[in-house]
């Protein structure tokens, strides 16, 4: 099955590798080096942007995501 390149939304896909991008970032600067701890606190640092982008009400329009 191939994939319809034309159907992905682009802004969406940028917007959470951008979050996964700064997650990561923050979560090895705050592990001192430990890839471990990086690692784990790259996934909370990004599954809290993710939850504060998607379910706070701050009025911007996400591609994607129908508002409630």
């Amino acid at each position: 099955m191939p994939i319809d390149w034309a159907a992905v939304n682009w802004v969406y896909v940028a917007l959470l590798s951008g979050f996964a991008f700064l997650g990561s970032l923050i979560g090895n600067l705050l592990s001192f080096r430990s890839r471990l701890i990086g690692a784990i606190l790259a996934a909370v640092l990004f599954a809290a942007m993710y939850v504060l982008w998607t379910y706070y009400p701050h009025g911007i329009a996400l591609p994607g995501v129908k508002p409630t």
